[in-house]
């Protein structure tokens, strides 16, 4: 591993446990009843499972969505591979563009041309980052809902602002490659491994440039993804009404979306390893959840994390490793 990713590792796992710790801290004073609360944790699990999966369809669905409909592989194949990136989300450090870059090769392998198995992947990454952006704004505006009024209104107004600032500038970047410095890059590594193209960078692009004018596919797919953030939200209320905390489901959309978004920071450990879990307790104690129950709660989703990412990451050595042979790329 890179020196340099070690001490970012290590960095970020300090600060994740340091936070975690903190919030156990203040709230410690509700832990002893925690054992009680974990008799229940087999059957949490299975229902947070049975939620989490129609999410990676749901994304899977997204994704599929970005393809040219010629070029488009089985639905089955497009699970298996986010399947395989969520695995690599949950146990790999910085996970989400690995286990995205990793899907996106084996996708190459299913008739879809390189350049265009790369640019979904992208654009794909993109759409879900601005979903969860209005997704956490929801929550935002919920949980100050007992406000309402100008200040309000004025914070929702700026909130999107901002979010359509951060979409805009992705986009901006994905029209406007450093195409120059990235191709004299790709000219360097060819120097040592020959098959690599430094022209490939060029289809990337326009690639790239083929999915943001086609708005009825990028709409449907931040659809699909929008709908997946959203099913986080059942799987909150449903694991803390099994816990015996039930809240409703505007309160759990507070908590899951804004731990979602606090549990960005830790983008660089595998699963945001304690990070997760501080950002779901500060998230639930905002609309009054025991700590005891959140931290439950975020227990069941490392356990659930776990329990369907190991077989994926089996599952996505064997794709790695296997003899599957490449098929021709198709146009498009």
């Amino acid at each position: 591993m890179i020196p340099g990713w070690r001490q970012g590792l290590r960095n970020g796992l300090v600060f994740g446990l340091l936070a975690l710790g903190a919030v156990i801290a203040l709230n410690a004073g509700e832990l002893p009843g925690l054992g009680a609360v974990l008799a229940d944790l087999p059957a949490a699990v299975g229902i947070s499972a049975a939620v989490h999966v129609p999410q990676i369809l749901l994304t899977a669905a997204a994704w599929r969505a970005l393809l040219p409909p010629a070029a488009r592989p089985p639905f089955l194949v497009m699970a298996q591979l986010r399947w395989y990136r969520e695995s690599a989300n949950a146990l790999v450090p910085a996970g989400a563009l690995v286990g995205q870059a990793a899907a996106a090769r084996l996708l190459s392998r299913h008739g879809v041309s390189s350049q265009m198995a790369g640019a979904t992947a992208t654009v794909d990454l993109t759409l879900e980052a601005v979903s969860q952006l209005f997704f956490t704004l929801a929550g935002v505006a919920l949980l100050l809902g007992v406000g309402d009024g100008p200040g309000l209104l004025g914070f929702a107004a700026a909130g999107f602002g901002i979010a359509l600032a951060g979409a805009g500038a992705m986009v901006l970047f994905q029209r406007r490659l450093p195409l120059t410095l990235l191709e004299r890059g790709l000219g360097r590594l060819a120097r040592r491994w020959p098959a690599i193209d430094p022209g490939w960078v060029q289809g990337l692009q326009a690639a790239i440039l083929e999915l943001h004018a086609d708005w009825p596919r990028l709409a449907v797919a931040t659809l699909w993804h929008t709908l997946s953030w959203l099913l986080g939200a059942v799987e909150i209320a449903g694991v803390l009404w099994l816990l015996g905390h039930p809240i409703t489901l505007a309160d759990a959309l507070v908590i899951e979306s804004l731990a979602q978004a606090l549990r960005n920071v830790g983008f660089m450990l595998p699963g945001a390893l304690a990070v997760q879990e501080g950002a779901i307790i500060g998230a639930a104690a905002l609309v009054g959840v025991p700590a005891a129950a959140a931290l439950a709660v975020a227990l069941v989703r490392r356990a659930r994390e776990v329990c369907l990412s190991l077989p994926g990451l089996i599952a996505w050595q064997r794709a790695e490793t296997g003899s599957m042979r490449p098929a021709e790329p198709r146009d498009g």
